[in-house]
């Protein structure tokens, strides 16, 4: 058997880290409370995302939220299946790639599937840390804040560096 399909045994490891992980949080901490693990740094917390990353399509209609995202990982899962299989047999970062996005694809979907929303517990900050900053005589502020994720969220994020490393990976051509 070949790496690309070997590689495959990531997608239910991450499956399984995501959904433990979001038990444990389910089961430990109340909806919206955190556990301050590094003050001012990081914390666990314990949110529901209806929506994507950063919040997109949380004001979607419940009727229609769903289906489109049970659409998109049909959809990205059929491609990713394609290009699998139409992968050399000696490529490496494209299978562990899609391995991680299948495993965090399905994490979040069970998610859907059971509670209607995504639960999302890392939560990194730089307590009370404002960036201010001007461009062209306009002035900004951003907080210094990321929005909470959780292990499948990581997965799918490390998967899509890995597919940017590999894009400007060069080749290696054989003798």
């Amino acid at each position: 058997m070949s790496f690309k399909y070997k590689a495959l045994i990531i997608t239910p490891i991450v499956f399984i880290l995501d959904q433990l992980t979001k038990l444990l949080v389910i089961k430990e901490i109340p909806l919206y409370n955190k556990i301050q693990i590094i003050p001012g740094y990081f914390d666990l917390v314990h949110y529901q995302n209806p929506g994507a990353a950063f919040g997109m399509f949380t004001n979607m209609p419940d009727w229609l939220r769903q289906p489109f995202f049970y659409s998109i990982a049909v959809v990205v899962s059929i491609m990713l299946l394609y290009f699998l299989f139409k992968l050399s047999a000696k490529s490496r970062l494209l299978p562990v790639a899609i391995a991680l996005i299948f495993g965090g694809m399905a994490g979040n979907i069970m998610d859907r599937i059971r509670l209607g929303v995504v639960t999302d517990f890392l939560s990194f900050h730089i307590k009370d840390q404002i960036l201010q900053f001007s461009v062209f005589g306009k002035f900004f502020s951003i907080q210094l804040d990321w929005p909470a994720f959780n292990v499948a969220d990581s997965a799918i994020t490390i998967a899509m560096f890995l597919l940017l490393i590999s894009a400007f990976k060069p080749e290696r051509r054989e003798l």
